[in-house]
């Protein structure tokens, strides 16, 4: 990826392997329509397959070396309709 102020250049290689994983790169010609594409892509990804969009982000924060946030958890309120 070749960037240039807030355009981006992808080869076909790039272009390819990210398509291999259900990410589409190839309309993307600047780094908000990077960051769009990503967030779609992630969004799919966590409606079809959260456990692996889970794993997908451990993996990430492990590389970056922080640590997640503990696991939320809906707690129905007490006044709420049984």
């Amino acid at each position: 990826m070749l960037r240039s102020g807030n355009s981006l250049r992808l080869s076909a290689i790039e272009i390819e392997s990210c398509r291999r994983v259900g990410l589409d790169l190839e309309a993307v010609r600047t780094s908000n329509e990077f960051a769009a594409a990503v967030l779609r892509w992630l969004d799919a990804l966590g409606d079809a397959r959260p456990d692996l969009l889970e794993r997908f982000v451990g993996e990430m924060a492990r590389a970056k070396g922080v640590a997640l946030p503990p696991r939320l958890t809906v707690v129905p309120s007490p006044s709420a309709p049984k």
